[in-house]
C-alpha cells in the first residue's frame, strides 16, 4: 500500500525504492512500481522522470527498467570489481565441463546474499542470475556465506534447527547443496571464496535445472573457488571483506578452503 503524501518519503529514498524493485529485473509499468515502492503514483511518476533524464533508469512505452548509468556504477562497486577479476578464468573453466548451468558468483550485502559476476546459462530463463540478483533465503550461497557467520540471522521460511544443521553440514564439507528449497525447479551446489587473510568472502556456485547434474559438480565447484581464492592473494588491491549482518562474526577461521 503506498504511504501518503502526509507520512512523507525522503527523495533519495524514494529514488532507491524504485530502483530496487526495478533491480529485480524486469521491466515494470508504473502502478506497480509505485505500489512495490509504496510511493504514491505521482511521487513515483515526478522521480522516475528525473531518473530516466539522469540515465540512471530508462523508459519505453510506459514501461520502466534500470539504465547504463546504474549498470555502470554498480560495475564499479570495489567488492564486484576484484571477484570478476578473480574470477574470470576460473568461471570460464567451469563453464567449459558445466555445459549450459548457470554460474554465479555471490557476496553478503545489508543481509542480503547478492550476484556480483557469473556466467549465462539454461536457469536464467527460469530465474535470472545476473549480477545484482538477491538470491531467495536460504540459497546454498547464504549456506555458505552463513557457515563462516554463526551469528547470522535465520533466513525467512527457515526453522533454527534445520538450519542450523545445514549450515554445519556447508561448514564441515566446505560445499552446500540446495535442491529446489528456494525455487522449486532449480538446484544448485555452492562452495566458498576466501581472501588472503581466510575470511570468506564470497560463494561461488552452479545451479541446474536438473538436480542430478549437481552433485557431480560439487568437486569441480569447490575447485574454482579454490583457484578464485588463489587469485585474490595476486591481486593489488586488498581483498573484499564481507558486510556482516548486525551481530554476525565474519570470516570463521573453521572454515577451510574447499581441495
Amino acid at each position: 500500500m503506498a504511504r501518503s503524501g502526509a507520512e512523507g518519503r525522503g527523495v533519495l529514498e524514494g529514488a532507491f525504492a524504485l530502483m530496487e524493485v526495478l533491480a529485480q529485473g524486469e521491466e515494470v509499468g508504473l502502478t506497480r512500481l509505485a505500489t512495490d515502492a509504496e510511493l504514491p503514483k505521482a511521487t513515483a511518476h515526478r522521480l522516475l522522470g528525473q531518473l530516466v533524464a539522469l540515465g540512471a533508469v530508462q523508459s519505453r512505452s510506459g514501461r520502466y527498467r534500470l539504465g547504463p548509468r546504474t549498470f555502470r556504477l554498480g560495475q564499479a562497486w570495489h567488492p564486484a570489481r576484484l571477484l570478476r577479476a578473480a574470477s574470470a578464468r576460473p568461471l570460464r573453466e567451469l563453464a567449459a565441463m558445466s555445459g549450459r548451468l548457470s554460474l554465479s558468483l555471490s557476496v553478503p550485502e545489508a543481509g542480503h546474499t547478492i550476484i556480483v559476476g557469473g556466467m549465462r546459462g539454461e536457469v536464467d530463463e527460469v530465474f535470472p542470475l545476473h549480477s545484482g540478483t538477491v538470491l531467495p533465503p536460504g540459497s546454498a550461497a547464504e549456506l555458505i556465506l552463513a557457515a563462516s557467520s554463526p551469528s547470522a540471522e535465520l533466513p525467512k521460511g527457515w526453522t533454527k534447527p534445520t538450519w542450523t544443521r545445514e549450515v554445519t553440514r556447508a561448514r564441515e564439507r566446505g560445499l552446500a547443496f540446495e535442491y529446489g528449497q528456494c525455487v522449486s525447479t532449480l538446484s544448485c551446489v555452492a562452495a566458498p571464496v576466501l581472501s588472503a587473510s581466510g575470511q570468506v568472502v564470497a560463494a561461488v556456485a552452479a545451479t541446474a535445472l536438473d538436480g542430478k547434474q549437481i552433485a557431480p559438480l560439487g568437486e569441480a565447484v569447490g575447485r574454482a573457488a579454490a583457484m578464485i581464492s588463489a587469485n585474490l592473494t595476486r591481486l593489488p588491491s586488498p581483498a573484499p571483506s564481507p558486510a556482516p549482518s548486525p551481530g554476525a562474526q565474519v570470516g570463521h577461521p573453521a572454515m577451510a578452503p574447499p581441495h
